[in-house]
């Protein structure tokens, strides 16, 4: 008796958690099927045909399994909130998935029956009770090969679409060259291949002006030190942040390259001024400065959070800019910290910063004018946009 009760609950441990997804109804509904790494244009040809020819719209099923070719950078339950993300607004398409890992199920083309099996699970759910027992199904898909495994395998209606004739576009071909394809990629999955470029150090290196000049100039997304907005607004001087502004600016700036990377002006390539880490070299700087109010407890506090974002982060490269001589009073700056020697001593926080964070082997220091710095940064990106991506 105890063994058959823990077959049953190894069973019951094989099912997937679901988001919820409002149950379809109609005579008909559409499946398709796919790993969507990512979800692309070619794929919506499927989901819109799909959706539009039955009446009871259409259940997307994200598959995966552990080390699929949609990692690292897009692992299955990304994938899944990804394309839930992106239909998020649409009645007439459930999403759903099927993790073969996690269900125990064998890999294609010897798990058809047990991914069967587990969509029936998922059919259950996703059509609604008082239609499930009369309503029909059509498959979708652009392989000869799941047709023929649905409709001689299985039974089912299956249409077989040719994508590449009207659409050719795959998911290999973004995975390979994402900015040349960057049209193709839906919304949500973008911010998977995006570029994302650091201009970082201390104050008064012209970082600010290097960020905007180069968001300008590839006409790209570009961020702004969003501490300065805050300080504007609260009228705060430096030697007055305490713990709570330092964790406002690790937030709104954080939130802040986030909402630009995730932006329909982005095309592949962004650009921030400042991010968590340099938040994290002022904190602690200000922490050993009596003038200043933030203490060492409250810096620690700090650290916990910045390290937290800075782990969230993706950086494809980072330009750290050396310390100058010339140092601007724009009245905003706080002058205590002005002279070479507490700027080089903030500069060696922040390369401790970016190597703790496993970032350092991404860093190129820049210590050569403004001009020449520019042309530099210039120079990288046109690479990689001719490359298509970040080698």
């Amino acid at each position: 008796m105890l063994y058959c009760k823990q077959i049953k609950m190894i069973e019951r441990m094989k099912v997937m958690l679901q988001a919820y997804q409002k149950p379809l109804n109609g005579k008909n509904i559409g499946i398709v099927f796919g790993s969507f790494a990512p979800l692309h244009q070619g794929h919506l040809d499927l989901i819109m045909q799909a959706k539009k020819e039955n009446d009871g719209g259409c259940i997307v099923i994200v598959c995966g399994y552990d080390g699929d070719k949609g990692e690292p950078l897009m692992p299955h339950n990304k994938r899944y909130r990804y394309v839930r993300e992106f239909f998020a607004d649409d009645d007439l398409v459930a999403v759903y998935a099927i993790n073969d890992s996690e269900l125990g199920i064998a890999k294609y083309p010897n798990g058809w029956k047990g991914w069967m099996k587990e969509f029936e699970n998922i059919w259950a759910e996703a059509v609604s009770i008082e239609d499930r027992t009369f309503q029909g199904r059509v498959w979708y898909v652009g392989d000869k090969e799941y047709y023929t495994g649905l409709t001689t395998k299985f039974g089912e209606t299956a249409v077989l679409v040719d994508r590449k004739a009207t659409n050719p576009i795959c998911a290999t071909m973004i995975r390979e060259n994402p900015i040349k394809h960057w049209d193709k990629i839906t919304f949500p999955f973008r911010r998977v291949f995006s570029t994302n470029i650091l201009i970082c150090g201390t104050a008064s290196e012209g970082k600010t002006t290097m960020t905007a000049d180069l968001g300008k100039y590839f006409n790209a997304p570009y961020s702004w030190e969003w501490a300065r907005d805050y300080i504007r607004e609260s009228c705060i001087s430096d030697w007055e942040f305490e713990g709570t502004d330092f964790m406002a600016f690790l937030e709104g700036q954080y939130n802040l390259n986030k909402k630009l990377i995730n932006s329909p002006a982005n095309h592949g390539v962004f650009f921030a001024d400042s991010d968590s880490m340099v938040t994290r070299m002022y904190a602690e700087y200000y922490a050993k400065d009596k003038s200043c109010i933030i203490t060492q407890e409250e810096f620690e506090k700090v650290a916990v959070m910045a390290d937290e974002i800075t782990r969230k982060c993706k950086w494809d490269k980072i330009y750290l800019l050396c310390p100058h001589g010339t140092f601007v009073d724009d009245h905003e700056r706080f002058m205590a910290h002005s002279g070479m020697k507490e700027r080089e001593e903030l500069f060696e926080i922040l390369c401790n910063n970016i190597k703790a964070s496993g970032n350092w082997d991404k860093v190129v220091i820049l210590d050569n004018g403004y001009w020449n710095n520019f042309k530099r940064i210039v120079e990288d990106v046109k690479e990689i946009i001719e490359n298509g991506k970040m080698d």
